[in-house]
């Protein structure tokens, strides 16, 4: 796996994948093909396979929020 994701801003809309659901509240998603671990902080409960829309809320760290709602993931790389 590469070790580089692209520069974001603030505003920007970002399309991944889930790919695996972890049981301490942590996701994985495909991004561009790259796997990136995620912490879901909303009350939504996802599956694998599922799409999401993320617009990315900060860029030290890069936060994001989910697209259509309120909540938030926290990239953990």
């Amino acid at each position: 796996m590469k070790f580089h994701l692209p520069q974001f801003q603030p505003g920007d809309r970002v399309k991944a994948k889930v790919a695996e659901i972890q049981n301490n509240g942590f996701m994985i998603v495909e991004f561009q093909g790259d796997l990136i671990r995620v912490q879901n902080q909303t009350q939504r409960c996802f599956q694998a396979g599922q799409d999401i829309a993320l617009v990315v809320t900060r860029i030290q760290p890069y936060t994001f929020r989910l697209a259509e709602g309120q909540g938030r993931f926290d990239i953990s790389i």
